[in-house]
């Protein structure tokens, strides 16, 4: 099993957008789990209720949807992936340390946030993907985030996977950049609305009339997923 360094990077700004709806409470909760699943990459269900004081099926559902139930464990998706990422980093740095350095030809590029990126959602119907605009997994977080919010604020959920793609391809189209889309949802939230109204204006205080461009694979793969 692979062993994960003794800390993760903690962005304070993210937690704190990330648990505003939650008790004192329940981030204990919360950053507790995070640290188990750090340790021992995945979070065990046995003596769960011993470390908590409480049973995962007691564990507030806003806690809940934060996780994924695997049966035996649990697993936060986002910081497997970080895991995962980290993971893959430092084999590739032991394989070129056996090769004696990275090539000297080799240069190291950042990913762009138009890369598209499949994330599993476990429980969606037919076991099908999202795709989301931006590769960010902040961006994942705060979707996530604003879907507990329109649940909690205005009663909605949506009704199928194809709704839900829609939702994001409607984003997509709307917003020129990652940023723009996170500070669209933010406002959405601090506002009180029930939708996402992307700010249109630019630098010079017109409209905003580059509309973003994306690769065929995104646009066929959302209309694909809206139409299947």
């Amino acid at each position: 099993m692979y062993n994960n360094p003794p800390a993760f990077q903690f962005y304070p700004q993210d937690f704190i957008t990330g648990v505003m709806y939650l008790t004192m409470e329940e981030r204990g909760i919360y950053i507790t789990l995070l640290c188990i699943q750090w340790s021992k990459n995945v979070i065990p269900k046995e003596r769960l209720a011993l470390i908590l004081g409480i049973k995962w099926e007691k564990v507030p559902h806003l806690v809940k949807e934060k996780f994924v139930d695997k049966g035996d464990y649990l697993i936060n998706q986002r910081l497997f992936l970080v895991s995962e990422d980290r993971r893959k980093f430092i084999q590739k740095q032991s394989i070129n340390g056996k090769k004696g350095g990275r090539p000297k030809t080799q240069t190291l590029t950042k990913k762009s946030s138009s890369l598209k990126v499949k994330v599993k959602i476990e429980d969606e119907i037919e076991n099908k993907d999202i795709i989301y605009p931006y590769s960010n997994i902040e961006f994942i977080e705060i979707w996530n985030q604003f879907k507990i919010y329109k649940n909690k604020e205005f009663n909605f959920k949506f009704k199928s996977i194809q709704s839900e793609q829609a939702a994001l391809s409607k984003l997509s189209t709307d917003t020129n950049s990652y940023d723009h889309a996170v500070k669209s949802i933010k406002s959405a939230m601090a506002n009180g609305w029930k939708g996402i109204y992307p700010d249109k204006a630019n630098n010079n205080g017109g409209i905003k009339t580059n509309t973003p461009k994306y690769s065929d694979d995104f646009k066929n793969f959302v209309n694909d997923a809206i139409q299947s």
